[in-house]
Parts: C-alpha cells; sequence; structure tokens
C-alpha cells in the first residue's frame, strides 16, 4: 500500500510500504481522509515525544472496515478511531486515563497511523459512524472528543462565559463545542487575524489577533465578569500568561495545547492570589462515540475547520501548508483513497 512515511524531521515521502496484518482481535480499515493536526506538525518538526524515526503520522482519519472480528463493526462500515492503546491493567488505564499509561502506544506516533491507504488498529478501538456520515467531517470526531473531554474536565456550566485562545482547530473546535454546552463565549484570541475572523463567525462575541488590544480588553473588563473559564488552545508560553490574566478569581484554566520543550515563566503568587484552578487536558478521553454522534447530526460546523484538502501523493504538500502559521490554514485533510479489494487471508 501505499503511505505517507516520516524518515526524519521534515522527510516526509509518500512510498509504497508492507501491507498491514491484523493481529488477532484487530481490524483492518481503508482510510478515507486524515486531518493534520498540531502534534503532528511537532512531529513532523522533531518536537515531540514518544515517537521514533520512520513513523507514518496521523490519528485523525476517519474510513471504511474492511475485514474485523466479530463483534459491534462489520466490513463496510463507517468509522473512525481513538488513537490511544494502553496496558488495559495500571490505574491509569482503570481509571480511563489511558494517555497517562506507562505503556501507552498511540496510533500516527509510536505505531503507524491513518497517513496511508489502510490501517490495522484494535477493533475495541473503533467507533461506528452511521452510514449517512461525511467521510471528510468525520476526520474532526477526534478533535471534537478532545474538546468534550476538556470541557468535562474544567467542568463547565450553562451561562459560564468563556475564553478561547488559539483558534486552530482544536480552538474553533472548543469555542463551537462550549456554545454547544450552554456557555457564552465571551472572547477568542488567535494571533493569525484570519483564524480570529472565523471565530467571531462561529460565535465568539469578540475576536482579537492583536496583543495590544486583548490587554486593553482584559483592563476595560470589570474583573467579577472576567471569563470564568479560559481554554488555551496554543500552548504558546505567552498565550498561558494571557490565560493566567483573562481568568476571573476563582476560575478555572485548562490547558489543551502544548508545546514540549517551551517554557513558562509566571509568578508563584498568582494562584493563591486569583484561586486560580489550572486543568491539564489530553486525548480524547471516553468522548469519541458522543463526539461521533454530534459531527454526524451537523453539530460542528467542520466546514469552517477543514480549510484545505491535498491528496496523499501530496502528503508533504500538506504537511508543509499545516506548518505555515502565518496563513489562513486551519486544518488540513490528505485524502488517502485506499482503493476497494479483497483483502489477503
Amino acid at each position: 500500500m501505499r503511505a505517507a512515511v516520516l524518515n526524519g524531521p521534515r522527510d516526509l515521502a509518500v512510498c509504497e510500504v508492507p501491507d498491514p496484518r491484523p493481529p488477532k482481535g484487530w481490524a483492518l480499515v481503508r482510510v478515507a481522509y486524515n486531518s493534520i493536526c498540531g502534534s503532528d506538525v511537532s512531529l513532523y518538526n522533531n518536537a515531540w515525544h514518544g515517537t521514533a524515526f520512520p513513523a507514518i503520522p496521523g490519528h485523525e482519519w476517519s474510513g471504511v472496515v474492511v475485514e474485523a472480528p466479530p463483534g459491534a463493526v462489520v466490513a463496510g462500515d463507517k468509522v473512525v478511531a481513538d488513537l490511544t492503546l494502553g496496558c488495559g491493567r495500571c490505574r491509569w488505564c482503570r481509571r480511563s486515563q489511558t494517555v497517562m499509561c506507562p505503556e501507552l502506544r498511540e496510533f500516527g506516533f509510536t505505531d503507524p497511523g491513518g497517513c496511508a491507504e489502510y490501517i490495522a488498529i484494535p477493533a475495541t478501538n473503533l467507533v461506528r459512524l452511521e452510514p449517512e456520515a461525511d467521510l471528510l467531517a468525520a476526520t474532526q470526531v477526534e478533535p471534537l472528543a478532545v474538546a468534550l473531554h476538556a470541557l468535562s474536565r474544567v467542568r463547565l456550566e450553562p451561562g459560564e462565559r468563556v475564553a478561547v485562545l488559539g483558534c486552530g482547530g482544536i480552538g474553533l473546535t472548543l469555542l463551537q463545542a462550549a456554545r454547544a454546552a450552554g456557555a457564552e463565549v465571551v472572547l477568542a484570541v488567535d494571533p493569525v487575524p484570519e483564524r480570529a475572523r472565523r471565530a467571531a463567525l462561529l460565535g465568539a462575541g469578540t475576536a482579537l489577533s492583536d496583543a495590544g488590544e486583548v490587554a486593553a480588553w482584559i483592563a476595560g473588563t470589570d474583573p467579577q465578569r472576567l471569563p470564568d473559564v479560559v481554554l488555551e488552545a496554543s500552548g504558546e508560553p505567552e498565550a498561558i500568561v494571557t490565560a493566567s490574566e483573562l481568568v476571573v478569581p476563582g476560575g478555572r484554566l485548562g490547558m489543551v495545547g502544548y508545546r514540549v520543550g517551551r517554557e513558562v515563566r509566571l509568578e508563584s503568587a498568582r494562584w493563591p492570589l486569583k484561586l486560580m484552578e489550572t486543568i491539564g487536558v489530553m486525548g480524547p478521553g471516553r468522548f469519541m462515540a458522543p463526539a461521533a454522534d454530534l459531527v454526524t447530526r451537523g453539530v460542528l460546523r467542520t466546514e469552517d475547520v477543514i480549510t484545505h484538502v491535498v491528496e496523499l501523493a501530496e502528503a508533504d504538500k500538506a504537511f508543509g501548508l499545516a506548518d505555515d502559521p502565518g496563513s489562513e490554514v486551519v486544518r488540513v485533510a490528505i485524502r488517502a483513497g485506499g482503493q476497494a479489494r479483497t483483502w489477503p487471508s
């Protein structure tokens, strides 16, 4: 089959690789689309953890089952999948915090991912989609699951005021998820004006791209009316500092984005003096199935998140677009286009 293979930092080539051979209990899926996440871009730039080259990236994929063991899915079903695979025995797996498992495997990082014509994956990781589901839109199920996980972690309540910092794919998805949960998104911030514009179209009360304007917004807002919850989706040190200034005293700061190796300097007094609660978020948690339902029903406006679709043969171009922080790109999707065929047993 064809796959996009990352042989080293920024060294990606589409080539023929051996066909996947699913072990017992695993399924084989023909990949339709795979969208590129910020973590994929970090991997592309060798600024990630837990991955060795060569690697087949991609964890935001959708596809059609080719073969599967007896169970919840059958050949021909449209599916997406949780990227995480834990040991199932440790304290974190027992708590459904698989991303903390010491033996964690992640498809698209430690194991071959969705930038390929086919993927082999445990059948228990699959989430079946309704037959009418759009497979391009379905690539956003995993990001939406991350967003739902974040809202659960920060205990978002209807009517609360929310700010979203970083309006890439995850940020715009967080914004939509928060509004769907009944919160008021009073502010969205991204240094790229086009992304801020999209946030405004998706319902942010104020959308800003200039740091000075953000500082003025904070200074001009009644401290009691600052956001109850700030969702930081960029992982940039300056944005994290801004997030700590934005949150209302006694509020919650949800850390959703992160950058491996980047450091943030904050006065330690900020936490006790503001009674600020900081909550980390990682992975989709137990929210893949609810996210799949919301995407299928059109609750998430994926057309405002997926801005470019590129063929698998031009995967390097796709990663180059996704890696351009000054562009109008939000999410780039790769059309994998695995050919339907009878798979050898």
